[in-house]
This record gives C-alpha cells, sequence and structure tokens, in this order.
C-alpha cells in the first residue's frame, strides 16, 4: 500500500479539510433518509402499539361473543365427599337432591396361586371377551408360562380391553385381569380350549359366576338418586341426567342425601360486560393517543390522518348505537342494559341498570351481545378480526414499512459508498495542490537563494 503524507506543501490539515466537504456532501441526504426512517419507525411503533389495543380488546370480546360462554351457571353442592357437579348455560337453574347408592367398577379377576411364574403353565387357546368383543390368543410351548401368558394378553393386537398382570404373594404368582373399562357392561370371560388343558386354571363365566378364576371386584355401574329417580352409567361421571348438569361422583353411601344449586353466575356475567367497556375505553384512548395533535407544540400523533384507524374508529363507534333485532329479547340496544357513550367517545356503565337487567332476564343480555348475526360483540369481533388478520389491513401496512426501511438501508449503503468515492476524489485534488504548492515553494527559494549571490545585488529589508 502507497503512503503519502499530506499537507507538506501547503501546511493546511488537508485530511480535516476532505472529511468536513464530505460531510457537508453527505448532511442532506443523511437527514433526508434520517427522517424517512424516523417516520417510518415511528409509524411502525405506532401499529405496533394499535394493534395491541386492538387485541386486548378482543380479548375482552371473548364472553360475549358466544351465549354459551356469557350466560354461564354456577353450581353449589352441600357436601362434595359424594360428588362434584359442574353447568353448562343450557342448566336451568334449580335446587336438587342427590343420593350417591354406588360407584362404578371395573371387573377384576385373579387366577390360584402358580409356584412359579416363569414355569410352564399349559398350551392351548384362551378366548377372552368383554361387552361382546373378543380375542383368542394362542399359547404354545415354550412361552407357555405365566409371564408369557399375562405378555399374550396384553400384547394381543384386537385386544377387547382387559390388563392383565402378575401378583407376587406369600403363596404364589397369580394372574390378575381386569377391564380397562367399567360398568357392569364390561364383564370379562375367558374360555381355554384345545392344547394340554392347563390353561383351564383360567376359565370364568361371568354370567354364571363360575370357573377357576376368582372374582375379586364385580363389574358394577355406578347410581344414583335425583330426586326420587334413579340414575346408573357405566362410569362415574354421569352427563345429561340433569339437563346439562354433570355429575362426577366421588363416594357412594346409601341414605346420605346432598344438595345441588344450579344458578345463574350473575357475577361472571356482570364482569364480562365491565371487561367490554373497560376493553373498549382502552381502544379508545389508544387510538386518541394516536391520532393527537399538540397545535402548541406543533406535534401531531405518528397515525393522525390514517385511514385505517378512521375506518376502524367509526365502524365500532356505529355498532354501538346499532339495534339488535329479530332476537326476541328484552333488550335491543346497549342502553337498555346501562351502557351509554359520553361526549368524548368513552363508555360509561350505570351498574344499577345492568344489574337489574341481568336479574330481570339473564340470558337476554347475553342475546344482545352475542346473537348470531346481528349482536353487538358479535359484530365487532369481525370488524376487529379483519383488521388482525394476516391479510389485513395493519400487517401489510407494517410489511410495506419494513420494506421502506429496507431500501433506507440500501440507500444508506450507497450513500456511503458514493462518500468514499468524493472523499478519493478530494484527496486526490488537494494532494495534487498540496505537491504543486510544495514545488512552487521549493523554486521560489531556489531563485531567491541564486539572486543573492548576484553582483550588487542588495536583499530588500
Amino acid at each position: 500500500m502507497e503512503l503519502s503524507a499530506t499537507g507538506l506543501g501547503t501546511g493546511l490539515d488537508i485530511s480535516g479539510i476532505v472529511e468536513q466537504l464530505v460531510s457537508a456532501e453527505r448532511q442532506p441526504t443523511a437527514n433526508r433518509l434520517n427522517l424517512q426512517e424516523a417516520r417510518a419507525n415511528a409509524e411502525l411503533s405506532a401499529l405496533g402499539q394499535f394493534k395491541s389495543a386492538l387485541s386486548t380488546f378482543q380479548v375482552s370480546l371473548g364472553n360475549l361473543t358466544e351465549t354459551e360462554n356469557f350466560q354461564q351457571r354456577s353450581v353449589t353442592v352441600s357436601d362434595d365427599t359424594f360428588f362434584t357437579a359442574t353447568a353448562e348455560s343450557t342448566a336451568v337453574p334449580g335446587i336438587y337432591e342427590i343420593e350417591v347408592t354406588s360407584l362404578s367398577a371395573a371387573h377384576k379377576l385373579a387366577s390360584a396361586a402358580i409356584a412359579d411364574a416363569t414355569a410352564p403353565v399349559g398350551t392351548g387357546n384362551l378366548l377372552v371377551a368383554i361387552g361382546g368383543e373378543s380375542t383368542n390368543i394362542a399359547i404354545a410351548e415354550p412361552a407357555n408360562s405365566l409371564e408369557d401368558i399375562r405378555d399374550a394378553i396384553n400384547g394381543a393386537p384386537d385386544n377387547p380391553g382387559v390388563r392383565a398382570t402378575i401378583v407376587h404373594a406369600q403363596d404364589g404368582a397369580h394372574l390378575i385381569v381386569t377391564s380397562a373399562k367399567t360398568g357392569a357392561a364390561s364383564e370379562v370371560s375367558i374360555t381355554a380350549s384345545g392344547g394340554d388343558g392347563g390353561l383351564a386354571v383360567f376359565d370364568w363365566d361371568p354370567v354364571a359366576e363360575t370357573g377357576n378364576m376368582t372374582q375379586v371386584q364385580a363389574a358394577t355401574d355406578a347410581t344414583a338418586i335425583v330426586d326420587g329417580f334413579t340414575i346408573s352409567a357405566s362410569t362415574n361421571v354421569i352427563a345429561g341426567a340433569i339437563e346439562g348438569v354433570t355429575l362426577d361422583l366421588q363416594e357412594a353411601e346409601i341414605g346420605t342425601l346432598t344438595r345441588l344449586q344450579v344458578s345463574l353466575d350473575k357475577t361472571a356475567a356482570t364482569q364480562s360486560v365491565k371487561q367490554f367497556v373497560s376493553g373498549y375505553n382502552g381502544l379508545m384512548a389508544t387510538m386518541s393517543q394516536l391520532t393527537a395533535y399538540d397545535a402548541e407544540g406543533g406535534t401531531a400523533g405518528a397515525l393522525l390522518g390514517d385511514a385505517t384507524l378512521r375506518t376502524v374508529k367509526s365502524q365500532l363507534r356505529r355498532e354501538l348505537s346499532n339495534v339488535v333485532t329479530d332476537t326476541g329479547a328484552s333488550f335491543r340496544t346497549l342502553a337498555d342494559i346501562g351502557i351509554t357513550t359520553k361526549p368524548d367517545g368513552q363508555l360509561e356503565l350505570d351498574d344499577t341498570k345492568l344489574t337489574a337487567a341481568i336479574d330481570t332476564n339473564f340470558d337476554a343480555v347475553g342475546v344482545l351481545f352475542a346473537n348470531t348475526g346481528n349482536g353487538i360483540a358479535v359484530r365487532m369481533d369481525g370488524i376487529v378480526d379483519a383488521v388482525l388478520d394476516t391479510a389485513g389491513q395493519i400487517d401489510t401496512r407494517e410489511g410495506t414499512l419494513k420494506e421502506r426501511l429496507d431500501r433506507i438501508g440500501d440507500q444508506r449503503e450507497s450513500l456511503e459508498l458514493r462518500m468514499e468515492s468524493v472523499r478519493a476524489r478530494l484527496l486526490r485534488q488537494f494532494n495534487a495542490m498540496d505537491a504543486l504548492v510544495g514545488q512552487l515553494n521549493h523554486t521560489s527559494s531556489f531563485l531567491t537563494q541564486q539572486l543573492a549571490q548576484l553582483p550588487g545585488f542588495t536583499k530588500s529589508k
């Protein structure tokens, strides 16, 4: 690399002068790019805030867009020792007296003791059946020990739903066969045939309750008496005996009554409406901030005049005053349940009026928000969903802004390349001038010396 010293001829700081000239030439374009970048970033950040506020508002609509989410039911059980309960929106409020008389159980059988779980038991076929389904398992030497039989049952590709295990007791090993399902219809039957007859130790007929196996646990249904009516189920979960209510039985005790009360969950409904009001007000506050203009300071929000934001605000405000028709319900507008719009665009909730509406016609309040097609929350959710969609206006705008920022980055790189060229050109020009001045100074000094040596030359003072 060639080394050169600049400014020797003139004594000027050529490097400093060149950098100042380059900076002066760069500045207008750099300022323009900085301004474009700042505006794009500000708009991108504002869109992010707008998007976040819309998402938060959409969450507040969650329990209002489906009637079953709004019209929740609460359940109270006087003693959850015997059962717990849940209720859907279709459940009719009421009080029920329930007696749990039995729990469901899975059929379980145990073989007689066999001294060695690894010793041969016998050969032949085992027909294992449960609930109308069966599998035929072939047992042959040398895989005919108790352990082999256990594995053959569990590994049968068409196993009807039984599980085999081995319990090692003081008197020997016992094969335990258990139904994978509870209920009286899931009794296990085992029939041995063929072979050397050794598999007969596993015979069991559940109808006659006879065979060489021992019934450890009978297959039973769960039963409960609801207001004097007996209900049974194959599992300990009883659904539909009381419309919209599911009982999860925990313990049985004949003669003990437990009270179940199903009520309208007015607290949850009220909270859902309050969340809607709060979510809407939060969204409106964010949009006002993003479009605000400070006349005194001359500053404007990043989305002032933005068409997307203006359209969304207009659509949502229009929905507030729309009438929900064809519902057959008592309430048709938000004002009917105590929600009104203040002069600043924020919503105001009259707690007393909302409570009265929920007490008067609980389900009708839910219909006002969630009626299919024209419920207020349904329509608002549709507006927000369209804007937040991955192919919606905000995502499209964000994509455009990111592309703009990429182009600005490319322009910065091009600017720096051009400035390098300008810097190199100026350095060549200044260095050429510096060299020329150096030569002229050298020539001047030489001539001065020569003239001083001439006869009669007098140096001026």
